[in-house]
């Protein structure tokens, strides 16, 4: 996110997808939780997307990780809403950009 000073705001920056692989990482708690790892489900867009990584930040104690590898296929999209599932039960979505 950056500071837009003509709207006062907060504005999302447009993930670029234009690179060979891009991961989307994001962070929050009870992830460690999980059962397996195929357990753990992630959409954006209405796309389901590969987890990579769904544990412990290796930083931080009590923060979790995970990792979602997002596909050329979303490029254009613009404003896209993120869902996950973790065993079976759905976290809070959050919406990103893509360019």
């Amino acid at each position: 996110a950056r500071f837009d000073a003509t709207q006062n705001k907060m504005v999302a920056v447009p993930v670029d997808l234009s690179s060979d692989a891009t991961v989307l990482v994001l962070y929050g708690t009870g992830l460690r939780q999980r059962s397996i790892l195929a357990n753990v489900k992630a959409r954006v867009g209405g796309v389901e997307v590969p987890v990579e990584y769904a544990g412990a930040q290796p930083l931080y104690v009590g923060l979790d990780q995970i990792n979602l590898r997002l596909p050329k296929s979303l490029v254009g999209r613009g404003e896209v809403v993120v869902e996950l599932f973790v065993d079976g039960k759905a976290a809070n979505s959050v919406k990103i950009q893509i360019k």
